[in-house]
């Protein structure tokens, strides 16, 4: 089930703009005005016409020769992406409405977003990630898994199945709308769902993990308290509350199992080599070890990996440079052809 709460003009220009981001020639500017819905009427296509003039001769008259850096210089890729993104909503296999933003581009590539441990799908990591491949001229699509955010469901401690499952959901409704889904992208536990997913299903060729957890039996003391196992199974669960005392979630046995008993050994061996998977980890990583990303590295088939000097869990002063790690991987620049030719 998909919602679009834009009319059409106001949908149009979004269009326009994204497509904008990335003209670089006459031809790409035909290609977008192919895309923008054809039932407008009139006055919406001349305002749209102003919109596109403007953009495209306002660079030249401060002579800047490339219209995308003009956009980067004045951060309009990441206005446009946040500003033109589409509600949409998606059932998962239980009934739960998984509530997502489509940011779309000019062409039916997809790549999909997924947001950490208590995270929602308006992370920056990912905002910066959708305007990136925005702008580069793929749709992105982040959301909530069940029970975060604005989905529905109840929060779950592990629901590392779950998630994966909630993913294929994902998947499959995007599938179906005739998109080309080329990578899944996860920052910390949904690194681990899209590792998860391709272990499970073998549709996608091109998984980016960013700092997910390989041991997950560790990581829990520090959330839960030391003897967490004991008071558990006293219990039959462990509220976590944050410094304040104020109650944050609750942990239930049968979800800590959940994440014990996720294997992710066994789930790293099972992704076909013919998926490209690469991890991204920050060597000062203080909630996810780095070590973690090298025993991804030693049993994932094939695998690339990349670990940012200094960054912590949430890249702070390293964003850019998980934004290109990322990019690069998932659409490698060609090799510029050397155009010069031998003097006769």
């Amino acid at each position: 089930m998909v919602t679009h709460r834009f009319d059409n003009f106001a949908e149009s220009c979004c269009q326009a703009l994204a497509c904008l981001s990335i003209v670089h020639s006459v031809e790409d500017l035909c290609r977008s005005w192919s895309s923008v819905s054809l039932q407008q009427n009139f006055a919406d296509y001349l305002l749209t016409i102003m919109i596109w003039i403007i953009c495209i001769f306002l660079p030249y008259s401060f002579h800047c020769k490339d219209i995308n850096l003009y956009f980067m210089t004045l951060d309009l890729n990441l206005w446009i992406t946040v500003a033109c993104a589409q509600r949409v909503l998606i059932s998962n296999k239980l009934g739960e409405k998984l509530v997502g933003l489509l940011h779309e581009a000019c062409s039916k590539e997809l790549v999909i977003l997924c947001h950490g441990f208590r995270a929602t799908k308006d992370d920056s990591i990912l905002v910066d990630l959708a305007a990136a491949l925005a702008s580069a001229g793929v749709n992105a699509f982040r959301f909530d898994f069940a029970g975060n955010g604005e989905s529905e469901g109840l929060f779950q401690y592990g629901n590392y199945r779950k998630e994966a499952d909630d993913l294929r959901s994902v998947v499959s409704y995007f599938s179906e709308q005739k998109y080309d889904i080329i990578a899944l992208v996860g920052h910390s536990k949904g690194g681990n769902a899209v590792l998860l997913y391709a272990s499970m299903y073998h549709d996608v060729t091109v998984i980016v993990n960013i700092s997910g957890r390989f041991a997950l039996e560790e990581g829990i003391e520090g959330r839960l308290g030391k003897n967490f196992l004991q008071r558990i199974k006293k219990d039959g669960y462990i509220d976590v509350r944050n410094k304040k005392g104020k109650f944050e979630y609750r942990v239930t046995e049968e979800s800590l199992r959940d994440r014990l008993s996720t294997d992710t050994l066994l789930s790293s061996r099972s992704i076909s080599k013919g998926c490209r998977v690469l991890t991204v980890h920050g060597s000062e990583d203080e909630t996810v070890p780095a070590r973690d990303a090298l025993m991804f590295a030693a049993h994932i088939p094939n695998h690339d990996l990349h670990i940012v000097v200094g960054a912590n869990h949430r890249y702070t002063g390293h964003e850019q440079e998980l934004t290109s790690l990322a990019l690069d991987f998932i659409k490698p620049r060609p090799r510029k052809s050397s155009s010069l030719r031998p003097k006769l």
